[in-house]
């Protein structure tokens, strides 16, 4: 996988900026790539000296509450040089970040299945060649499994069994040939979430069908616009039918699902490398139902990637005494003000090391009582379980905490009082900037970067159409949000 630099850098050190090769993608320099992300963060931890306040080889086995010298207690385990002894340790807080992927979900099947480590072989997956593979599931895990062992050089029939459809999102625009993520900004964030996914879906659906005429509608800046040559035509055309096919076939609208972040996942499918079927019509993972029709295919795999999830170890470690949905926002405990959460929401569109940043000043500002922890947290709680199973009706809440990622950091830089709003900017010309260039982490930190800065680093990827449009609908955003409230208050006793 590879992660787009300057959306995963934190805004304390920023090494990446914002501006885009001319080369249509064909470098991927925007993104990092095999171990480049675990240098940038040696080369996080040597700036600020944190190495020192590391402690590796040491393994948490137990969490529990220490009400006599109220704080917490924990089980440690030293691993180093063989020697597995364990020790009790008690502190004042605790900050849990084993995140929501600590281990995989397991299925119940008779064929030979992959490991994770496996699949991340030092060596790479020449060990796993001349294979009929069957990848069970549609996230990002199961995607980029796929497509890792369908190339080529392998030799391996791989299928993907899906229960739905997916949404795939290229790396970088189909049509603006720049990060997708840099067309993100907060205009459009501003817009209410109903309408962006009503919009959002049919333009993505259109954009599909009819993406020459789109090409030309949002011509690219500063790219290379690389139309596909003839003899990529056919490739190109199926590529296109599975996009539609897929997107309409997603069991969510457009920003309440995870998104699959994949340039070459669809070329695998349209090149024949990669065959997507339906779920499995039988326990021994032998038949299985045809994606788009009532037909069974008759597999016989050899080998079976089980891709159907994560699971946290928050129950494992503390006997079932801490669960995910115990914490408001997905990082606050709302009964125990010295437990947090790190790390734990998933993103619909985004990436977790921005959203754990921002959780990290939230969480350590409660600490150190920069600012008060949220008044009525059990009331607040309620009602954000409550919307979140009107929202994300279709994912699994009692396991996830899923967010859409600016408007998540928003919520948390308004109780820190670090939100960009135009009268603590104090710079029109800034602030209107700051709602056209891609949204970062950076724009929590205003005060501490000069006017002229902000203003004329950041480069604007959104076409000037497309913020019209986005303009014009504002109005309607108004009344739309002013209706809801209105409805809201006359439903409450």
């Amino acid at each position: 996988m590879s992660y787009e630099t300057t959306s995963r850098q934190f805004s304390c050190f920023t090494p990446f900026d914002a501006s885009v090769k001319p080369d249509g993608g064909a470098s991927r320099s925007e993104f990092f790539r095999n171990d480049e992300y675990g240098q940038y963060l040696e080369q996080f931890s040597e700036t600020f000296s944190l190495h020192g306040n590391i402690v590796t080889q040491h393994r948490v086995d137990r969490i529990c509450r220490d009400v006599d010298r109220d704080g917490w207690e924990l089980l440690i385990t030293d691993l180093k040089e063989g020697q597995a002894e364990s020790t009790t340790e008690y502190f004042d807080c605790v900050i849990l970040c084993t995140g929501l992927t600590a281990a995989p979900v397991q299925i119940d099947c008779k064929i030979k299945t992959l490991s994770v480590s496996e699949l991340h072989h030092p060596d790479g997956l020449g060990h796993i060649s001349d294979q009929r593979i069957v990848v069970i599931g549609g996230g990002e895990s199961a995607v980029d499994y796929a497509n890792r062992l369908s190339q080529p050089e392998l030799n391996n029939k791989v299928y993907l069994s899906l229960r739905s459809g997916i949404r795939v999102s290229p790396r970088y625009h189909p049509i603006r040939g720049v990060p997708s993520d840099f067309l993100r900004n907060r205009l459009m964030l501003s817009i209410h979430e109903d309408i962006r996914n009503w919009i959002g879906q049919r333009f993505v659906e259109m954009r599909i069908r009819y993406q020459e005429i789109f090409r030309r509608l949002f011509p690219a800046k500063e790219v290379n616009n690389l139309s596909p040559t003839e003899i990529d035509q056919d490739v190109s055309q199926i590529r296109k039918a599975w996009a539609y096919k897929l997107t309409k076939a997603a069991k969510d609208d457009l920003f309440n699902m995870f998104h699959n972040k994949s340039d070459d996942f669809l070329d695998a499918v349209a090149e024949g490398r990669i065959t997507i079927v339906g779920p499995p019509n039988n326990d021994q993972f032998t038949v299985f139902r045809s994606f788009d029709s009532d037909y069974e295919e008759h597999i016989e795999p050899t080998l079976v990637v089980p891709a159907v999830g994560y699971q946290e170890r928050l129950s494992e470690l503390s006997a079932g005494h801490i669960q995910l949905s115990d914490f408001y926002m997905g990082c606050i405990h709302t009964t125990h003000p010295d437990l947090f959460l790190v790390g734990f929401a998933r993103p619909i569109i985004g990436n977790i090391p921005s959203i754990s940043e921002v959780q990290a000043r939230f969480v350590c500002g409660l600490i150190a009582e920069t600012f008060p922890r949220p008044a009525n947290i059990v009331a607040l709680h309620r009602a954000d379980a409550l919307s979140r199973k009107v929202r994300y009706k279709h994912l699994r809440l009692e396991s996830i905490y899923p967010v859409e990622m600016f408007p998540y950091c928003d919520q948390l830089a308004r109780l820190m009082n670090t939100f960009p709003r135009l009268r603590s900017i104090g710079s029109l010309a800034v602030w209107c900037r700051m709602q056209l260039t891609p949204a970062t982490t950076l724009h929590y930190d205003y005060r501490e970067k000069s006017s002229s800065e902000l203003y004329a680093s950041t480069p604007v990827y959104m076409p000037r159409s497309l913020i019209i449009f986005l303009l014009v609908i504002k109005p309607f955003d108004f009344v739309y949000r002013t209706f809801r409230r209105l409805v809201k208050r006359s439903s409450e006793p």
